[in-house]
């Protein structure tokens, strides 16, 4: 691919956007990507919705997003703090997430 062009397939489209990102957060990319962990793919959207910037996933002022309640680092609806980018994601059988170290 030249420089001029734009990434045309989704291969190209995934890799550009990959290399563009943060290399702290690639590998919760990947998992997003590889559709095996939907917890991956929340955490990795807020994180891009916040230009890879941890302290503003924290501080979001978005409460009418869907993923907002379940977005990493806040604080979750129960009260407890939502899961730390040391953390791994995993959900149970019916989509909740659950957290414990990896």
């Amino acid at each position: 691919m030249q420089k001029d062009q734009r990434p045309k397939t989704p291969e190209e489209k995934i890799a550009k956007r990959r290399a563009d990102m943060p290399k702290r957060y690639r590998n919760i990319y990947d998992k997003a990507m590889s559709g095996k962990s939907r917890a991956a793919a929340m955490h990795a959207f807020c994180l891009e919705c916040m230009g890879w910037q941890r302290i503003e996933v924290e501080l979001c002022t978005s409460p009418a997003c869907p993923l907002y309640a379940y977005r990493p680092y806040g604080i979750a609806p129960d009260g407890d703090e939502a899961v730390d980018s040391d953390e791994e994601l995993k959900t149970d059988s019916q989509g909740v997430v659950q957290v414990g170290l990896g």
